[in-house]
């Protein structure tokens, strides 16, 4: 037997993604948790953000931004920049995040996320309520100490990571479950 609810906003898990736009200068930091890759080749990804808000129009304005996946050690900084204003609110000085060069874009990125995207726009439009941006991914910054050999090829470790993962539906935190298989692999044990 299923419930149903009709027309709901969740899905889940969703990385807790810190989009910054600006300059070294002036940035501004939105925490969204809808981001999603798009396509592999090249590289891009989509998010999310409301059409009421500060964000999204400097999103428009300057053409690129950073996404920077949060770890669980920041939760607290990451939930006070989606609650707050960018409008009217430094956010980097108030939650003593450190803003970082980017390689390629103006946009910084933030030290403390052990995982950070550099994008430029490449298309907006609108649905519904909320801004969407599709943005090309024009570096990928991992902090090196984050990296694991795994003798075929240098990859990531999540553990280390430790992501901060949304739980849309019920506004909740949470930190990564253990490992339980190999995709591309596990679905085989069924041929």
């Amino acid at each position: 037997m299923k419930t149903t609810f009709g027309p709901q906003k969740i899905m889940f898990p969703c990385p807790t993604a810190l989009v910054v736009t600006g300059t070294m200068e002036r940035a501004n930091i939105v925490t969204i948790a809808w981001v999603s890759l798009l396509a592999s080749q090249p590289p891009t990804l989509g998010i999310s953000v409301g059409q009421k808000g500060y964000s999204g129009r400097e999103i428009k304005k300057n053409g690129e931004f950073t996404v920077n996946i949060a770890s669980v050690d920041i939760m607290t900084e990451a939930d006070f920049c989606g609650i707050s204003s960018g409008r009217d609110t430094d956010k980097f000085r108030e939650t003593g995040l450190t803003k970082m060069a980017s390689k390629v874009v103006k946009s910084p990125i933030i030290k403390e996320c052990p995982l950070n995207l550099e994008c430029v726009l490449i298309e907006s439009n609108i649905v519904g309520i909320t801004n969407h941006f599709i943005g090309r991914i024009v570096e990928t910054h991992i902090d090196t100490d984050k990296l694991a050999d795994t003798g075929e090829y240098t990859s990531f470790d999540i553990e280390a990571i430790d992501p901060l993962i949304y739980i849309g539906g019920a506004r909740e935190y949470r930190s990564l479950g253990d490992r339980i298989g190999d995709a591309y692999s596990a679905g085989k044990k069924l041929k």
